[in-house]
């Protein structure tokens, strides 16, 4: 068996209980099949990627996870949801008014989101650990949870990650597939749908929420969606103790001041900060691995990006290495720096010619333009020039060279 000696490693180590040397076994592997077989490494990396998730989560043992888990299900009443229950339907249109996503279906792997925040949603979770006390002492834990920001954020994966965690199926609703032009028929589907989730022990999740929880004070409305919203908040208070509601909008301006008040978490997930985009660039170029510059030039480039944008910026210069640049598929294992300097610029600058919007504006000015004044925008960034060098493809006294000339001829003043 071809590279038999590795997998013999892997097994006497595994034998040992010794983690730490069975993932550079692991490695190995993945290196060797990079040359090989680029499908296999790619799997083999995200196998890899995905338990150095598990090993930075909070620090909470399976044990209690599953105690956690057990709680939210003996405290929240209601029948068990099965893949055989029927779905309420739309009486005008016969569509399924949600889908359901069970609890093996879903990721157990947190969203990537900053520390504090992390930390805020573990003790939102943790408090089913504590059900038993809290109910003691007149409260329970949070079971209405209103999550808001920008489109591309992770609000879904965050709510589907707080059903993984408390084992109970997401009842995944959009809320704009509910309104219908029929009078009267967006109130109904409303009522069908929550007398659903409160006969089954589940997560309601209430996707486009702002599609019928606009405020009843907007003078462009019409009477029905008022009568809407009356009907959304009665079915939230007779939802109150017998399940898990969240509900996500990426317009939390619009929402009625009552809606607010119906829930006792309200969690803003706003774009991601450096350090998040770094983690988020680490999964997302698998197979491929960023070098340290390589890795503080995307986060300095990819400001303002959403986890959604980053994702579909590293999947578009993926496409491009493909299409573009042979070289560095050849040579994926060690590139030369000046392969890599090239693909990695030409990459950004097709894409930013493709999705300007993307880009902070300044960014996009500075990929698709002129690369001296790129070079002085990462020097005074806190780049070096051996850092900026590498990237542009320039050796460092080139890069101190031209930053030199830019500088004496700007104006007195200028910058």
């Amino acid at each position: 068996m071809e590279h038999f000696d590795i997998i013999l490693a892997m097994a006497r180590i595994a034998l040992d209980g010794d983690a730490v040397r069975v993932r550079h076994q692991l490695e190995r592997l993945r290196d060797v099949l990079t040359r090989t077989d680029k499908q296999q490494a790619e799997k083999l990396t995200r196998l890899l990627t995905r338990n150095s998730r598990r090993q930075s989560m909070a620090p909470m043992a399976l044990e209690e996870m599953r105690v956690s888990a057990e709680a939210a299900r003996r405290h929240l009443p209601g029948e068990t949801l099965s893949p055989s229950v029927p779905l309420p339907h739309d009486r005008e249109t016969s569509a399924p008014l949600a889908n359901v996503l069970f609890p093996d279906m879903l990721d157990g792997l947190p969203p990537v989101l900053g520390s504090s925040l992390g930390a805020a949603i573990e003790d939102l979770l943790n408090e089913w650990r504590q059900a038993d006390e809290l109910e003691r002492i007149g409260t329970r834990p949070h079971t209405r949870c209103l999550i808001y920001g920008q489109p591309g954020v992770g609000k879904t994966k965050l709510a589907r990650y707080i059903a993984k965690r408390l084992e109970l199926p997401c009842v995944e609703v959009r809320l704009d597939g509910l309104v219908s032009s029929f009078l009267g028929t967006t109130a109904r589907n409303i009522g069908a749908l929550f007398d659903f989730a409160n006969r089954y022990r589940c997560v309601l999740f209430l996707d486009e929420f702002d599609a019928i929880a606009k405020a009843r004070d907007d003078a462009q409305e019409v009477g029905e969606i008022k009568r809407v919203v009356n009907t959304l908040l009665q079915s939230l208070d007779r939802r109150n103790g017998r399940g898990f509601t969240l509900a996500a909008t990426n317009h939390e301006h619009l929402l009625d001041k009552a809606v607010w008040r119906r829930f006792d978490a309200r969690i803003q997930i706003p774009l991601p900060d450096d350090e998040t985009r770094s983690r988020l660039l680490d999964e997302f170029v698998c197979p491929l691995r960023l070098y340290d510059a390589e890795r503080k030039f995307l986060v300095w480039v990819t400001k303002g990006m959403s986890g959604a944008d980053l994702e579909g910026l590293v999947a578009a210069g993926k496409r491009f290495i493909v299409m573009h640049s042979k070289g560095i598929n050849d040579a994926a294992e060690s590139p030369s720096a000046e392969v890599r300097s090239k693909t990695l610029l030409e990459a950004l600058r097709h894409q930013a010619l493709l999705n300007a919007r993307m880009f902070d504006a300044d960014r996009c000015v500075l990929l698709t333009t002129n690369y001296d004044a790129l070079a002085d925008a990462l020097l005074n960034a806190n780049f070096t020039q051996r850092e900026a060098g590498d990237l542009l493809g320039l050796s460092q006294s080139a890069v101190s060279r031209r930053h030199k000339h830019r500088s004496e001829a700007l104006p007195a003043g200028g910058d």
